[in-house]
């Protein structure tokens, strides 16, 4: 998967991770600092996808912390992953905005370099839906008639886009037959009238636009792109 990935820590533990990096996943630009500010003004300007906040010594832990925190203060875009074998280590990179902590005794910092780089597919058939998770950690892409193949992390549907109670059935077979996909089902029925059909699928999360309004369908697809994205990275 390329992508662009950015280090942070010390000389050996980083030359370690580039010349993992380049053996084994040499499709993936990757580039490295030793300096805070270095990192943070790179990251923020340089079209990274992912930060690596590698091990250290513990007593550069909370340099490591502030780091993760500048990237986050600065709207680094992407995904930051922090490592750290201490649960303090892991509570105190979260709570700064880390988006995922490994420890690098069990897991190999260059497969979850390479799979923070992972964007869920999120299809959906209306263009406000797709205008809505424009610039979200994801793949957006647009379907229309029957649901996609293969099947996306993500699939978001609009009730106004189909008419036909059948439709429904098929969808609650889709989201039956694909467990791992999460289905957000948007009832945007003119007039608030609820689609009956829509709502005896049993497809969840079902969301009645007029009551919960779009912040609300947001919410719901950020949190699902991200369990999305957490599961993927685990299996690091």
């Amino acid at each position: 998967m390329a992508g662009r990935v950015i280090l942070f820590g010390g000389l050996e533990e980083r030359y370690e991770a580039e010349r993992l990096l380049g053996e084994r996943h040499p499709e993936v630009h990757v580039e490295s600092a030793n300096r805070s500010w270095d990192l943070v003004e790179r990251a923020c300007t340089g079209s990274f996808d992912v930060a690596v906040v590698l091990k250290g010594p513990i007593w550069e832990h909370q340099q490591r912390i502030e780091v993760v925190t500048a990237l986050r203060r600065n709207d680094f875009g992407g995904r930051v992953v922090c490592s750290g074998s201490f649960l303090t280590e892991k509570h105190d990179a979260l709570a700064a905005g880390a988006d995922y902590c490994f420890d690098p005794e069990h897991h190999a910092v260059e497969e979850v370099a390479t799979r923070a780089l992972f964007r869920p597919r999120l299809a959906a058939d209306h263009p406000y839906l797709r205008h809505l998770f424009h610039g979200e950690w994801a793949q957006v892409e647009s379907w229309a008639g029957d649901p996609p193949q293969p099947a996306p992390s993500i699939l978001a549907v609009a009730t106004s886009c189909h008419a036909a109670d059948e439709f429904y059935s098929a969808l609650a077979a889709f989201s039956g037959a694909n467990p791992k996909t999460h289905c957000i089902l948007v009832d945007d029925s003119p007039e608030g009238e609820t689609n009956v059909a829509a709502l005896s699928s049993g497809v969840q999360p079902h969301i009645i636009l007029a009551d919960d309004g779009l912040q609300k369908v947001l919410q719901v697809g950020r949190r699902l792109l991200r369990e999305s994205w957490l599961a993927h990275v685990a299996t690091a």
